[in-house]
């Protein structure tokens, strides 16, 4: 079959999700046998490391619709892992913030992320890595800055 009879195997959409799916799956395996969706990893690491955070900053951040992260946080509350509060300038913006126990499992994925990355870069190549790294955030910032939409997402995402 002629190469552009073919679609999928070279849209660049499809490119990245499919190389996403590949270098993530044993993590996210992991997370499935501890039983922590993939969602809720992302939502703690973020909080991690951006506190306190709105529900629709929480949105862009993690790629989901705001009503999906409302119950995202919400399982979390109810677990133990996230408290809300009001903000004090706007009683209509709700914060999200980890607790102790949120903080110690984020900490802990984070661990687990970090050392599935090495055994990635391990195999692949410390410098073959950087590259892509490099070229993903270009086409990040690009995308976002041709957004018709001009998406607030913060903080950009080239290497600090």
């Amino acid at each position: 079959m002629p190469h552009d009879a073919r679609l999928l195997p070279d849209l660049l959409p499809y490119l990245l999700q499919r190389a996403s799916y590949l270098v993530t799956r044993q993590f996210h395996r992991h997370l499935q046998l501890n039983g922590v969706s993939v969602s809720r990893w992302r939502m703690l690491a973020w909080l991690s490391e951006n506190q306190p955070y709105s529900v629709n900053q929480l949105a862009e951040q993690l790629m989901l619709r705001q009503p999906t992260v409302t119950k995202l946080i919400d399982d979390a509350v109810r677990d133990g892992l996230v408290k809300k509060t009001v903000d004090r300038t706007d009683a209509r913006r709700i914060e999200v913030r980890l607790r102790a126990k949120g903080r110690r499992l984020a900490e802990d994925l984070k661990e687990r992320a970090r050392r599935a990355e090495a055994d990635f870069i391990g195999s692949f190549g410390r410098a073959r890595t950087d590259d892509v790294k490099n070229i993903l955030r270009s086409l990040i910032d690009y995308a976002q800055s041709n957004d018709p939409e001009k998406a607030l997402v913060e903080p950009r995402y080239r290497r600090r």
